[in-house]
């Protein structure tokens, strides 16, 4: 009876405790070329004149990317022209990509003009370096 009592007890506990770690979706980071870092004086930021986004739905597949040769790493934020922030990224290391975000809200189906924005800091000691904004359109299907 006793040896009963402690494997429900273990079998709870161990249940509670996944469950206290389960948390929604996630971002989702990979490395698509190994950092080559060249301290040219200049960034190299990707454009993109639109995203294809699933509507409905808060995870979204992306390609959005920090190029292998860049010097720094990249924050990069998603706002619809009215202001609302969709999405902000961790930051991500020369030769990194988002492979999937999760938007703060979904989308229904539609177009939306938005703005990708770039903070770059410096490898060495997170100092703030040059950013872009590129204006773009969300094709939500």
């Amino acid at each position: 009876m006793k040896k009963s009592i402690i494997i429900i007890t273990a079998l709870a506990l161990a249940l509670l405790l996944m469950a206290c770690g389960k948390s929604g979706p996630t971002d989702t980071v990979e490395r698509f070329a190994p950092a080559a870092p060249v301290d040219s004086g200049s960034l190299a930021i990707p454009g993109y004149e639109g995203l294809a986004f699933t509507a409905d739905s808060a995870v979204q597949e992306v390609y959005l990317t920090n190029p292998p040769q860049n010097a720094c790493s990249f924050v990069m934020t998603l706002t619809l022209d009215d202001g609302e922030t969709l999405w902000e990224g961790r930051a991500i290391g020369p030769g990194e990509v988002f492979t999937s975000i999760v938007l703060t809200r979904p989308l229904a189906a539609g177009e939306y003009g938005a703005t990708l924005r770039y903070q770059c800091y410096s490898l060495e000691d997170e100092t703030p370096l040059n950013g872009a904004e590129i204006q773009l359109t969300i094709a939500a299907r």
